[in-house]
């Protein structure tokens, strides 16, 4: 598969927020959201080619254990190119987070191996359109984590939870940002809509201390 990048940080969104963690950034997304932070993740070509066992030797290096985020792109695009088999070694290394758009179903054995699914539902922010399969609404691993702007994008989240029936106490609502003086701006012009509706918002720890900065 094409591996972009592979670093030890902090994870800094969803239910795994502020856990040190080693990434594994995979290369390729068809979506294209428009405020996408990670547009070098696009091309399916980027990156180098790696197996199984050098991403995981590579992961081990860098010393860290406990928690494993492998991130894109979209990664389960490498669903039948080696992903069920790295996410199945990688669990040497502790519990293995798929970052995900939430298109696409991962398969029986891809779902053993997972002990997170970091969903990103697309709300009209996004520009694109991206169905979400009804796996993640039902499946007890997957958290779901929606990028705002505004007071309007939170009321758009909320009709998209119910209209799916996605499970309140499993979303995350975060500022959409690429700086960190953004990430202020945004986070304060959603609060009271969250707090008014009832939903949860996190940071963006990396956007907050680094900004868009690769590798953080």
């Amino acid at each position: 598969m094409r591996v972009l990048e592979i670093f030890a940080s902090l994870q800094g969104e969803g239910v795994n927020l502020g856990k040190p963690a080693v990434f594994v950034r995979l290369a390729g997304c068809p979506l294209r959201c428009v405020y996408c932070d990670t547009k070098y993740s696009w091309d399916f070509e980027g990156g180098v080619e790696m197996g199984v066992d050098e991403v995981a030797a590579k992961a081990a290096s860098l010393g860290v254990r406990g928690h494993v985020v492998v991130t894109g792109g979209e990664p389960l695009i490498w669903q039948d190119r080696g992903l069920e088999e790295l996410v199945c070694r990688l669990r040497e290394l502790g519990a293995v987070e798929v970052e995900t758009s939430g298109v696409y179903r991962p398969s029986p054995r891809l779902d053993e191996c997972v002990d997170f699914y970091d969903v990103s539902p697309k709300l009209s922010n996004a520009g694109v359109k991206a169905p979400l399969d009804r796996f993640y609404v039902e499946s007890p691993k997957a958290w779901f984590k929606f990028v705002v702007r505004d007071a309007r994008d939170v009321g758009e989240a909320l009709r998209y939870v119910e209209t799916h029936g996605i499970p309140r106490d499993r979303v995350f609502l975060m500022p959409m940002s690429q700086t960190a003086e953004e990430h202020a701006e945004v986070l304060r012009s959603i609060w009271d809509a969250a707090v008014r509706l009832g939903l949860r918002v996190i940071p963006r720890l990396h956007i907050a201390a680094w900004g868009n900065e690769r590798g953080r």
